[in-house]
């Protein structure tokens, strides 16, 4: 009865009498006054559409360097052209984020998206028209280029439209689609031609650039442009509400937040470097992103077709590819309902070393066929059954927390700066290992690249675990006073004042 009462006031009508003769009209009164927030579902989900094709693009590698490598190929690649032809993506990707705060903030969010994404469709172009090696350095670089500038921007984007109670949700599909497009692409590789393949992915490219155009901005890039009024209309527009006056409040604290950002971030930078907290930070962020990538996922998603070769399994190498990134994607969906339940600091111990232990089968087992030369006919399957647990668990604890704690450990003041380094840490150490492990493999053994990924997770989750602070459960201010003595001070002296004013009413 309680429930009922609440939503009859709420809309302001009679709620039984409208229940039982019209449930849609019920339905449509609440969605008047309260919104909906489909625009926000619409336009998020459109947006991180886009990072498919850089899923793409991680995994085209996988199948196209085989092809490349064969002599009946349009034009044959050496072993180390086709190591560069894979590492170039990522020394691009480098750069993108280097260049990409130049545009964030000056032509906004939604067209600094669009500006990066037009690398990745000439990459394409470049890819179908290529007849040689050379218009291949150039097209991975320029892809490189724009997958490193449309991260930043697009996390943005989709946190700035989006309300607190779906932001979740939509910040994770970012991650869920860059899988899906990892997981369609190897999976139309095994059944279709290089050709054909590359033509389809320039074509979804084209597509997703005619409806970029279409997308919102957002209110916060109109208020720091001093365009309340645009604001206003394009935050009615993402609730579904046609009532400015139920806005006032929220336009307001959004002002108020702009106004202190812009305030504090002429000192930003100096800050970050500055202050010890903010330098721990930055150190916890180093080792977290060294082991997410110093682990080999960039590696392993590029040549997961020639490590599956050298295996040779009675299964198909590029079925193997498809099975493991489909199980890496459904990973992906269910992170949401692991990433609350366990401690941050205990979820990406357990998963880096369960990860160790993955990787160091797969180097075992390589050792023994290829350098001791035993008969493991018996265990063909166990480099599918290991990465296969690997990519579950990069998906679950040491892929998505680096993330999330990134985004938890600093101040906004020195926020965008800190989030900013932590890419192109990650940009820096996914080139050095796409490109070092070509070299790495051809000269010690495949399975010694196993063997330092395996150590890397193992080493890099417990220095961590040792320094880094559990960020489960706390507040952004609680979190920060773990991290800055000034900044407890503070929290607990303002809880003292709020607790003591309690007691004297």
């Amino acid at each position: 009865m309680k429930f009922r009462e609440l939503i009859s006031r709420t809309i302001g009508c009679n709620f039984k009498q409208k229940y039982e003769n019209n449930p849609r009209e019920v339905v449509k009164e609440k969605r008047k006054h309260e919104g909906s927030p489909l625009v926000q579902y619409v336009a998020g989900f459109f947006a991180c559409m886009s990072t498919a094709v850089w899923g793409a693009y991680a995994a085209w590698p996988s199948p196209a360097i085989p092809h490349l490598t064969r002599e009946n190929s349009t034009f044959v690649v050496t072993d180390v052209q086709g190591g560069w032809i894979v590492s170039l993506f990522m020394l691009g990707d480098l750069i993108g984020g280097l260049i990409n705060p130049l545009f964030i903030d000056r032509i906004g969010r939604k067209y600094t998206l669009l500006l990066f994404y037009l690398p990745g469709l000439i990459g394409w172009m470049l890819i179908i028209f290529a007849n040689n090696y050379v218009y291949l350095y150039v097209a991975r670089l320029i892809a490189g280029i724009g997958q490193g500038g449309v991260y930043a921007p697009l996390v943005i984007y989709v946190t700035e439209i989006s309300e607190k109670n779906i932001r979740g949700i939509l910040v994770n599909m970012i991650n869920i689609t860059y899988a899906a497009g990892i997981f369609i692409f190897t999976s139309m590789a095994v059944y279709v031609s290089y050709e054909t393949l590359n033509l389809t992915c320039a074509s979804i490219s084209i597509i997703f650039l005619l409806i970029f155009p279409l997308l919102p901005e957002t209110p916060y890039y109109y208020l720091m442009t001093g365009r309340t009024d645009d604001a206003l209309k394009c935050l009615m527009k993402l609730r579904g509400i046609n009532e400015s006056d139920k806005l006032d409040s929220d336009i307001r604290e959004m002002q108020l937040a702009i106004n202190e950002d812009q305030r504090l971030s002429k000192s930003g930078f100096m800050e970050l470097i500055s202050k010890s907290c903010n330098r721990k930070g930055l150190a916890i962020i180093f080792c977290m992103k060294l082991t997410q990538f110093l682990s080999g996922i960039e590696a392993i998603s590029a040549y997961a077709q020639q490590i599956f070769t050298k295996s040779s399994p009675s299964i198909n190498p590029g079925v193997q590819v498809m099975i493991l990134n489909g199980i890496s994607l459904l990973a992906s969906l269910v992170t949401n309902i692991v990433i609350d339940r366990f401690n941050r600091r205990t979820l990406f111990l357990s998963s880096g070393l369960l990860g160790s232990l993955s990787l160091g089968s797969v180097g075992l087992f390589f050792f023994m066929e290829l350098y001791l030369k035993v008969d493991v006919s018996s265990y063909k399957m166990i480099p599918l059954v290991a990465l296969v647990l690997f990519y579950v668990l990069y998906q679950l604890g040491f892929g998505i927390i680096p993330f999330i704690v990134q985004g938890e450990l600093f101040s906004i003041n020195v926020k965008g700066r800190a989030v900013a380094c932590g890419m192109v840490m990650g940009s820096f150490f996914s080139f050095s290992t796409l490109a070092g492990y070509n070299v790495l493999s051809n000269a010690a053994g495949v399975y010694m690249a196993f063997f330092f990924f395996a150590t890397t997770a193992l080493l890099g989750s417990v220095i961590t675990f040792w320094i880094m602070p559990e960020t489960k459960g706390r507040s952004l201010e609680e979190i920060q006073a773990m991290m800055n003595p000034e900044m407890k001070k503070g929290l607990e002296s303002a809880r003292k004042i709020k607790k003591s004013s309690k007691l004297e009413t």
